[in-house]
């Protein structure tokens, strides 16, 4: 099978990532995805794991956890979802355990994603199971499914040591659940897929404790995994604490984790960190947006409860300067200023606002939006849309995308001045060519359209 044979073969599969459907999304049963494995002979039981569900703060997490057991020189896997650009984003392995990176030196853009060759074998050895599924009583196997078991595959043929998954939606009932992992890591927890996990935050939070208190799963290593969660409402911390309850250890940001910002620039922070075992001080993170210091308190922590102690300092200063998660809070161009961020809920928003009041409190903000039609543009309005002096809606090359009509129609009530360029491309250059050097875009909304945009202005950055 070929590269362009396995893309085709994933194409004909249920993609809930291009199809919104609700009602199916919420009937897809975990037990079909144990019976996947099973098939594969249970590839994820060769590698110890992390697992990070949460409503924002997934990737990031997972980032700064694979960089610094990368310097650590292990083998380490990364899952992520959705991807920006190639599908092949979402499975990386570190390489070789022998020869970890040089003390000063940045893993280049994917140098370790699974290569063509290696997709294209894992599809070809998942194709009689993607057969047999469509007799299965639980009825065919999804996108996300087999991607997921690629992934698993990839892990166990590559022997990797730790597998760092990022939970797809939910949690409980999420393909990657099928891991008995190590370390479970909630993010923060907000409202998001409500039309899914449910219309309250207890709703939401029971869905997504799921990965803790796993239902009918075997029992191994999961048994008393530590638990590890951001700053969550009072609500959503009760449902946590009832899901760990004595089965786990249950360690909070802001109680046994803080963070300190030391620096906040364009290019990122310096942070000092305390974790489970110890303090880490002047850390060099090349993030931006001071919610990500939270998340480099977690992380720290994870590999802190892997290591069953605390972790080399040198491990966690040299695997935090390495981090890499294009497409969140990303500077992307200098002049003008163009950042992406493909947030698109209100936690999200609210965290991309203050990071542009933070760090460029006098810029004036041209934001070109583009969401998913089940996505709610108030998030966008409420926190943005003040700060913005204009905002041109536009539509991702993506079948989720919603009309920039409708989209400008609901925004209206938060902006005097809305304008629709239905292209992308045409309305970023629009919007870079009115800014001139001093002037400042901002795209945000949808990763899709983060993807999509990113990909152009790394080609031609105008």
């Amino acid at each position: 099978m070929t590269y362009d044979e396995a893309i085709a073969c994933l194409g004909t599969l249920t993609n809930y990532e291009r199809a919104h459907e609700p009602e199916a999304m919420r009937a897809v049963p975990l037990s079909r995805m144990r019976w996947v494995c099973e098939q594969l002979g249970s590839p994820q039981r060769t590698f110890r794991s992390v697992l990070v569900a949460g409503t924002n703060a997934k990737g990031s997490i997972c980032a700064m956890i694979y960089a610094m057991l990368r310097c650590a020189g292990l083998r380490v896997g990364l899952y992520t979802s959705p991807h920006l650009a190639d599908v092949r984003e979402r499975i990386r392995v570190s390489g070789d355990p022998s020869t970890p990176p040089p003390a000063g030196g940045v893993a280049q853009e994917g140098e370790d994603w699974i290569s063509p060759e290696e997709l294209a074998m894992l599809i070809e050895r998942l194709q009689p199971v993607i057969e047999a599924s469509k007799t299965h009583a639980e009825g065919p196997v999804t996108y996300f499914e087999v991607i997921t078991a690629a992934a698993l595959l990839h892990f166990a043929k590559r022997r990797v040591r730790i597998g760092v998954l990022e939970v797809g939606l939910g949690g409980r009932l999420d393909a990657t659940n099928v891991v008995e992992q190590d370390v479970s890591v909630f993010g923060p927890i907000g409202f998001d897929h409500m039309d899914v996990l449910g219309p309250t935050l207890s709703a939401i939070a029971k869905e997504k404790a799921g990965i803790v208190s796993k239902e009918d799963a075997p029992r191994g290593r999961s048994a008393r995994a530590v638990v590890i969660s951001a700053r969550q409402s009072p609500e959503v911390a009760r449902v946590l604490e009832e899901a760990v309850a004595s089965k786990s250890p249950l360690f909070s940001y802001g109680r046994e984790l803080t963070s300190t910002v030391l620096g906040h620039e364009p290019d990122g922070m310096r942070v000092t960190v305390q974790g489970l075992q110890g303090t880490y001080e002047g850390l060099r993170l090349p993030l931006i947006g001071r919610h990500q210091a939270e998340n480099a308190a977690l992380a720290v922590a994870s590999v802190e409860a892997l290591a069953g102690g605390g972790a080399p300092h040198d491990v966690v200063r040299r695997g935090l300067a390495q981090v890499r998660w294009p497409g969140r809070c990303e500077v992307i161009r200098g002049e003008p200023l163009v950042v992406l961020d493909g947030a698109h809920n209100p936690q999200a928003a609210f965290a991309l606002r203050s990071t542009l009041d933070d760090l460029w409190p006098e810029r004036p903000v041209a934001l070109l939006v583009g969401m998913s039609c089940d996505k709610p543009a108030h998030a966008i309005g409420e926190h943005l849309g003040a700060r913005a002096a204009s905002i041109v809606c536009t539509k991702s090359p993506h079948p989720r995308a919603a009309d920039p009509a409708e989209l400008a129609r609901q925004l209206a009530a938060y902006h005097q001045r809305i304008e629709i360029v239905e292209d992308p491309v045409d309305a970023y250059t629009y919007l870079v060519n009115r800014a001139g050097p001093e002037g400042m875009v901002v795209i945000t909304g949808s990763l899709f359209l983060v993807g999509a945009l990113r990909e152009v202005i790394a080609r031609c950055p105008l």
